[in-house]
C-alpha cells in the first residue's frame, strides 16, 4: 500500500490545530468535517510539531448527589452529574482506588 504525502504545509496544519482547539470538537470529528487524515493530525500534535493546548486554570465544580432507582443487584449506584448535562453512573460496590484513578485522569 502506498502512502500519500500530505499536501498541507506546516502553516496550514498550525491553522487547523488552532481552529480545532477553539472548535469544541474532538480531533476525530474535526478531521471528518475538514476531510483531514486523523492519524496525521494527531501526529502533528503528539510529536510537538504544533503549540500545546492552552489550558484554562483548573476550577472545582459543584456536584449534586441524588439517590437513583435501585439497580438489579439492589445496590445503589453513584451518579456524578455535571451542569452541562453529562452524567456518570457507577456501581456503589466499585473499588475506590479505581474511582480515584478515574478522577485523577479527569483533572
Amino acid at each position: 500500500m502506498s502512502r500519500i504525502k500530505s499536501t498541507l504545509s506546516r502553516a496550514q496544519w498550525l491553522q487547523h490545530v488552532t481552529a480545532w482547539q477553539g472548535s469544541g470538537l474532538s480531533q476525530a470529528a474535526y478531521c471528518r468535517e475538514y476531510q483531514l487524515n486523523h492519524s496525521t493530525f494527531h501526529g502533528w500534535i503528539s510529536r510537538g510539531q504544533v503549540p500545546a493546548l492552552a489550558c484554562a486554570p483548573l476550577t472545582t465544580l459543584p456536584i449534586v448527589v441524588q439517590p437513583s432507582p435501585p439497580a438489579a443487584s439492589n445496590l445503589p449506584s453513584i451518579v456524578l452529574r455535571h451542569d452541562s448535562g453529562w452524567q456518570l453512573s457507577l456501581p456503589a460496590d466499585m473499588q475506590t482506588t479505581w474511582l480515584g484513578q478515574l478522577l485523577n485522569q479527569l483533572v
